[in-house]
């Protein structure tokens, strides 16, 4: 008795999986249609990036953006944040 419902409970698992399959991937498809990619296309027309990709100032020629150094220690080590 114990071993046809280990095996209903397998079979039970086998589909449900793949139900959640299929749905996950039709949510994520609704989501990027109807979210994702409207938001875009809408940056992509106004010329606007999210990415801070330029150097840190107009008229500089590298990337390059200097640090001041700062001194190491044991308790700075201890605390990285």
């Amino acid at each position: 008795m114990l071993e046809i419902f280990k095996q209903l409970w397998v079979g039970w698992n086998r589909g449900i999986r793949a139900v959640m399959r299929v749905q996950s991937q039709a949510i994520m498809a609704v989501a990027y249609v109807f979210a994702i990619g409207p938001i875009a296309v809408l940056f992509r027309l106004t010329g606007r990036t999210l990415l801070d990709r330029g150097p840190a100032q107009a008229d500089a020629r590298t990337f390059w953006v200097a640090r001041t150094p700062v001194e190491a220690s044991m308790k700075d080590a201890s605390r990285p944040f």
